[in-house]
């Protein structure tokens, strides 16, 4: 059985914010880029709709779920890979729409699944946070490891991604249950994925805090090759105030 390499993308898609401005820079990274497999969050249908005419060879989950379509879904390379089945956890995401969303496919012709997972947790500012000062992504990653342990099956490559909104805590967890960030296992610091300037729009006098809060793990059955955080530009704008996060593995 030969190794297969994959290529697989995170990217927060930043709502409808100065959109339809930024789509000719999100269809020109897609075009250039064309990861096998492409996570989103803050997904609207203004930009599910981008994608779709976009990635002509892509499919994607397609549930009544509203999650699916203003949150987060998963687009797949059709010509490499078909679904098996897909599914929507709630980890205890404080936000109405979001889960943790995942997918389970089957590389075609080999007869080896994979299993793609995705979310959008928490931001640091929601009131609760703000009231309490006790940040909800901690319990919201342990639940998230409590739904790998679940779903993935035994020996199946893993791998799990998004927008965690958190330098630190999500990472620790993770990686004690056995899931390593692409930039960790390659030996590389990880840049900072937030914001991303000027698109962010960011004015002067604003408190900007520059953090790497999107990440990209995997298990031990999924071998990483390449990992980076491409700073793609149409004209002067970038797709969205976040980099995504791109990285190359061998299953």
């Amino acid at each position: 059985m030969w190794p297969v390499r994959i290529s697989l993308v995170t990217y927060n898609l930043w709502n409808t914010q100065r959109w339809p401005e930024r789509r000719p820079a999100l269809e020109q990274f897609l075009e250039r880029f064309c990861p096998d497999v492409l996570c989103t969050q803050e997904l609207r249908p203004e930009t599910l709709s981008c994608m779709d005419e976009t990635l002509l060879r892509y499919e994607r989950v397609h549930d009544d779920l509203p999650g699916w379509t203003v949150e987060s879904n998963i687009h797949w390379n059709s010509d490499l890979m078909r679904q098996l089945d897909h599914g929507a956890e709630d980890v205890g995401i404080l936000e109405e729409h979001r889960r943790l969303f995942w997918v389970r496919l089957e590389l075609v012709d080999e007869q080896r699944t994979l299993w793609i997972g995705t979310a959008h947790y928490t931001y640091q500012r929601h009131p609760r946070e703000q009231e309490t000062g006790r940040s909800p992504r901690v319990e919201q990653t342990r639940r998230t490891v409590q739904a790998l342990q679940s779903l993935v099956r035994e020996n199946e490559p893993a791998f799990f991604m998004g927008d965690l909104n958190d330098p630190v805590h999500p990472m620790a967890i993770l990686h004690e249950a056995g899931y390593q960030s692409c930039f960790a296992a390659l030996g590389l610091i990880p840049p900072p994925t937030h914001p991303c300037m000027p698109t962010a729009n960011i004015g002067p006098g604003q408190r900007v805090t520059n953090q790497t809060i999107d990440w990209l793990v995997a298990n031990r059955y999924a071998r990483p090759i390449a990992a980076q955080v491409p700073r793609t530009y149409y004209g002067d704008i970038a797709p969205s105030d976040h980099w995504p996060i791109l990285a190359v593995y061998e299953v």
